[in-house]
């Protein structure tokens, strides 16, 4: 503390921890070691690791109740953790008992002896002795007190479980007893460890049989595997065993569990290392038939790489005479062990449609295509990652691109997830082909969201994004139709385009919308597994608003059923209500001036999609694995199918719109 701190607290830290392994089995006195405690909570303090440094002075304070802060590196907020932590710990018995035949408040002096002999075990640092001593205490006589000393020394070996238990004996017994100063104790205490004890939960694989999995040595049953097991800090072990693809594999790892931690184990079983052969591997050798099945008993030194490829066939079509076909094609290479993918997709839209916003007729039925593209990369080594995208879009009047990046991190042990993403893309718009009277596009997308792990079974994402837009998006292709002031206030919704021709004016002014515009979305997805039933629940839900007066919002549910080892069921449902912009209109009404000129609304439009309107979305998927579970080579086939039925409340020719949407996906996955 003289020498390193406050400049290195690292180093500070780094040689209190050495001297506190050399005292161990009882070399140092309490007050020693209580020293060494408060200076970790001060480094702990000055680091801001406020549960730290609680969790250190504790330590001190149980090592030596007389023990003080240093003189050097105090700060008003440390001083805050010390306060709030001193003298929350329960006397021990007083040790002298010389010639006495009873203690006050004892029934048995053996118990009494215990006691003590445990409390002198602490003060001189041998914590395992004093765990014994007062266990025997307890055997012959349940004192709270004693118990909350067990407690205290069992924390302080990192024997965080059963330091918890009988913190909570103790509570329960100042409770029955109506003790204030040990219920105000061991309250703490129980709280304090409920904190800081560590759990573990396990991911196993999906294609392992007779898997065995043992923590430390004690086998975990398989309903249990998924479960949050209470764990003290410190080494662990995990050895698992199961047969993936006739070939025996093992697991194991050790971990270094933190006060805290939530430790998540996912079980990836392998072969076992060339350089012995173990008794797996010799059962497999003789059982083999020939020179292909020994090879598979042996692992191959050779990282792991996965392979995905799918083809897609979706159709759209609704009431409007609007015919969508959209094959496409995706493919992706990533290496989960060194952490980079790359990948792609291409689709291809044709359309088939007619127009009704030609103002006096519908327009002739027309057919085009779309083609689109985009490219992906990302690379995430250990914590911290970048995903980048490129993609493109082009049909005969229209062509986008665009480029985007996103940055991710992991932080409490991948139980918070933040994703800072950016996206611009530039689209040229023209007016029939590129070639004539274009404008340009210019959209820049910040999005930021985070991923929270609630439990192993539960999680939620919410997430922030803005949009900004800039340059004419009118369609040079839409007319629309204005009225004399006396009249567009009578002209009824959905009127007929007969009617519409009888009264409206001759002019035909282009569609013209604002040329800049700026979107905002908050957006939430909650999902929790149950896994008794093997389904999981998904709900999102996205609020809207832009700056040409647009709200919208969104709620999107889906209920996915496992119904066996390969097949997955689901339906789903979405509703999506907005308002109109706040400058459309059902019927524009237009003047002329005394030159003749005509005058109409700066801003006008036809599109029934910026007009109050609500859309119901239901249907359901179903995903069937072609391949076996233990398959090397995984072969899935999906078929998703919606019906869409929107109401336009406020719109000329069409106030309703019925859809269908349809896909079949085949998709193959291998390593």
């Amino acid at each position: 503390m003289s020498d390193d701190y406050p400049q290195n607290l690292g180093q500070a830290r780094s040689r209190i921890i050495t001297e506190l392994e050399r005292c161990k089995g009882g070399r140092c006195t309490g007050a020693m070691r209580a020293k060494a405690y408060a200076a970790l909570g001060v480094i702990a303090g000055q680091n801001g690791q406020a549960e730290e440094a609680k969790s250190n002075f504790r330590a001190a304070i149980d090592a030596s109740p007389d023990v003080s802060l240093p003189s050097v590196g105090m700060t008003a907020e440390t001083k805050a953790l010390w306060e709030s932590i001193h003298g929350v710990t329960a006397p021990a018995p007083a040790p002298d008992v010389s010639g006495a035949q009873s203690v006050p408040g004892w029934n048995s002096l053996d118990a009494f002896k215990a006691a003590a002999a445990g409390l002198a075990a602490d003060q001189a640092g041998n914590l395992p002795l004093c765990i014994e001593r007062d266990r025997a205490s307890l055997l012959l006589e349940e004192q709270p007190r004693t118990r909350l000393h067990l407690s205290s020394c069992e924390r302080r070996s990192n024997k965080y479980v059963d330091a918890l238990k009988d913190a909570q004996k103790a509570l329960e017994t100042g409770l029955q007893k109506r003790d204030v100063s040990v219920m105000k104790v061991a309250r703490s205490k129980v709280e304090d460890l409920l904190k800081q004890i560590p759990h573990v939960t396990f991911v196993p694989p999906t294609d392992a049989e007779n898997l065995v999995v043992k923590f430390d040595e004690r086998e975990v049953s398989e309903k249990a595997l998924e479960k949050r097991f209470s764990v003290d800090p410190g080494p662990h072990a995990v050895h698992a065993e199961g047969v993936v693809g006739g070939v025996p594999t093992t697991y194991d790892e050790e971990f270094d569990v933190k006060p805290g931690e939530l430790l998540t184990v996912r079980i990836h079983l392998n072969a076992p290392r060339p350089e012995f052969i173990t008794k797996g591997q010799l059962r497999c050798t003789l059982a083999a038939k020939n020179q292909e099945e020994v090879d598979k008993c042996f692992p191959k030194n050779a990282k792991n790489i996965v392979v995905k490829m799918g083809v897609e066939t979706a159709g759209y079509g609704d009431s409007d005479h609007v015919y969508v076909f959209t094959p496409s094609i995706n493919a992706s290479i990533s290496s989960p062990t060194a952490g980079w993918n790359v990948g792609g997709t291409y689709v291809l839209d044709v359309l088939s449609a007619a127009s009704p916003d030609i103002v006096s007729e519908a327009s002739n039925r027309y057919k085009e295509t779309r083609s689109a593209g985009t490219l992906t990369g990302g690379y995430k080594p250990g914590l911290y990652g970048f995903q980048a995208q490129a993609n493109f879009s082009r049909e005969p009047d229209y062509f986008s691109r665009g480029a985007g990046l996103a940055l991710t991190g992991d932080f409490k042990e991948k139980t918070i997830t933040p994703r800072l993403a950016f996206n611009y893309s530039l689209d040229t718009i023209g007016r029939r082909s590129l070639d004539v009277d274009t404008t340009l596009l210019k959209t820049a997308e910040m999005e930021l969201g985070t991923t929270f792990v609630l439990s192993p079974t539960s999680l939620v994402l919410v997430s922030l994004t803005g949009q900004f837009e800039r340059g004419d998006q009118s369609k040079p292709y839409r007319y629309i139709p204005v009225f004399d002031p006396s009249i567009a206030p009578h002209v009824p919704s959905g009127a007929v385009v007969d009617l519409v021709n009888r009264y409206r004016l001759p002019f035909r002014p282009n569609e013209q919308l604002p040329t800049e515009r700026d979107r905002y979305a908050l957006g939430a997805r909650f999902a929790h597994r149950f896994t008794g039933i093997n389904s999981t629940f998904r709900a999102e839900e996205r609020v809207y608003i832009d700056d040409w007066g647009l709200k919208s919002t969104t709620t999107d549910l889906r209920f996915v059923v496992d119904a066996g080892k390969r097949l997955r069921l689901w339906p789903h449902f979405r509703y999506n209500v907005q308002n109109g912009v706040n400058f459309y209109q059902l019927a524009y009404s237009a003047t002329t001036n005394a030159a003749g000129q005509l005058q109409v609304p700066l801003f006008r439009t036809g599109d029934r999609e910026l007009s109050p309107m609500d859309t119901i979305t239901g249907g359901g998927g179903v995903r069937y694995a072609l391949s076996a579970p233990d398959s090397k080579v995984q072969w899935d086939l999906t078929l998703q199918g919606d019906v869409m039925y929107s109401q336009f409340f406020d719109s000329l020719y069409v106030t309703m719109r019925t859809a269908l949407y349809g896909s079949l996906a085949l998709d193959v996955e291998f390593e």
